[in-house]
């Protein structure tokens, strides 16, 4: 797909920095759990599926390099050095460009390149061989996701600035729907139900499935940035520490301290420059406040909801069956990580 991108754009004579670098960032390892869920909706549902799977498959690819634009932009927003475990593409700019003075334009570079996969995720989503006018209802919802995920960073970006005592869980909760849930669950769901033609009542629930996993999904992650090692999540163990993000798990552990304890928590999102220490301290605050227990029921209580919706879908058995596999695989009820002892 990108090697076709490259012939019909022409990436390669601008620059070969620009195509091997984008190349590269794409082909990382990842869950590629969008286009997968996508798929599955789409074969799940379709009463005659198109036959010329390479086209259904480069239509897929579309979420997923819409998911690799905003990861770019993420990336320099947050200043960030490693994605999956090696430097965002702005640092590879800046490490790979030789220009005069030592000027360093990887960020200005890195927004330009996240520009041209969003292009290239639409041109991906119109390849498949299917009904046009489904297919222009699906790029709508591609074009529609794009837009409540961008709202969802904005909310992240102020809210990384906001006092702890501002937010509010229900805002907490709607960064998440914003930012994961939509785009990660129910954009490709409903994407690959569309394009299939399935019914009203079918997509509804897709949706409601897709927010529930969604959520789920978010509370994991956010655990496994706090508490799993480097190794596992492919960036800095304190990054998002660094960035003071107030996820569900640190507002919760807030409003359940009290005094010295709840002060301490303050004082360490208020830090310039966050240490290892800093982390082992707001790990042992956050078990001990009860956060994490009840950020992981609530978890599990969203992924039994998404399962029963799952259950209820009328796609085919197979293509059910694979999709409530791979929802429970992605927030695990048990987590693998060892928390801090008291």
């Amino acid at each position: 797909m990108l090697d076709e991108a490259n012939r019909r754009y022409r990436l390669r004579q601008v620059s070969d920095h620009l195509f091997a670098f984008t190349k590269e960032f794409v082909l990382r390892k990842g869950k590629r759990i969008r286009p997968l869920l996508f798929v599955l909706s789409y074969k799940g549902y379709a009463a005659k599926p198109t036959r010329d799977e390479n086209s259904l498959f480069t239509s897929a690819a579309a979420i997923e390099l819409l998911h690799d634009y905003m990861l770019i932009h993420d990336d320099v927003i947050d200043n960030s050095s490693l994605r999956r475990g090696k430097p965002t593409l702005h640092k590879m700019f800046d490490h790979k460009l030789c220009l005069p003075n030592h000027v360093h334009i990887g960020k200005e570079l890195a927004i330009v390149t996240g520009d041209i996969l969003f292009a290239l995720a639409i041109a991906s989503l119109t390849s498949v061989k299917e009904n046009l006018r489904r297919k222009e209802e699906t790029l709508k919802k591609l074009a529609e996701t794009a837009a409540y995920t961008g709202a969802g960073e904005f909310i992240d970006i102020v809210s990384g600035h906001e006092k702890i005592d501002d937010l509010t869980e229900n805002r907490i909760l709607l960064n998440y729907t914003l930012k994961t849930a939509r785009y990660t669950f129910e954009c490709p769901l409903l994407m690959g139900a569309i394009l299939a033609g399935a019914p009203a009542s079918e997509r509804n629930k897709l949706s409601r499935l897709g927010l529930a996993a969604g959520q789920a999904f978010q509370i994991y992650d956010d655990m496994l940035d706090l508490f799993a090692t480097q190794d596992v999540i492919g960036k800095p163990v304190l990054t998002d520490l660094n960035e003071s993000k107030k996820t569900l798990l640190v507002f919760k552990a807030y409003r359940n301290l009290h005094g010295k304890s709840r002060l301490q928590l303050r004082r360490i999102l208020e830090k310039n420059n966050k240490t290892l220490a800093d982390l082992d301290a707001l790990r042992r605050l956050i078990v001990a406040s009860g956060s994490y227990t009840c950020c992981l029921e609530m978890m599990n209580k969203l992924q039994k909801k998404a399962g029963r919706l799952c259950e209820g879908l009328k796609m085919k058995k197979a293509y059910r069956k694979t999709l409530q596999s791979v929802i429970e695989k992605l927030s695990p009820s048990r987590m693998p990580l060892e928390l801090p002892r008291s």
